[in-house]
């Protein structure tokens, strides 16, 4: 996805089940990303500060710190230098407005639209030039 000359997106993917994080890190890299995934919440913010992530796919219903207390800290940390994404299997209206109260840029439910990570990561992409 990156152009020939562009660093490709960082990506961080926060999701306390092994298989959903790690299919969903290998897809991004697929697309072109330099991603990675952690399964505690608790680990979420040195990988990406270790990454110097541009976007982070979080899980909200992890057992130790859910996604909204973790958009939470990464807003505070980051402000709006970091692209936030809830992935989540609640997509109801209340889960849509939780997520924006909480500083997500984008709401996701699984199984994950890939059309939509694609225009998340061109939007990043276009915002370096």
């Amino acid at each position: 996805m990156p152009g020939k000359n562009q660093a490709p997106v960082r990506a961080l993917v926060v999701d306390d089940l092994p298989d959903s994080s790690e299919s969903l890190a290998r897809m991004l890299q697929l697309m072109g990303c330099a991603a990675t995934y952690v399964t505690r919440a608790t680990k979420a913010m040195d990988a990406a500060e270790a990454l110097e992530a541009e976007i982070v796919f979080l899980d909200i219903g992890m057992p130790e710190i859910d996604g909204y207390e973790l958009a939470r800290s990464f807003r505070k940390r980051y402000g709006d230098a970091i692209r936030l994404v809830a992935v989540t299997g609640y997509g109801d209206e209340d889960h849509h407005k939780r997520s924006r109260e909480a500083g997500f840029d984008a709401h996701v439910t699984k199984p994950i639209d890939l059309a939509i990570v694609e225009s998340m990561l061109r939007t990043i992409l276009s915002s370096r030039r």
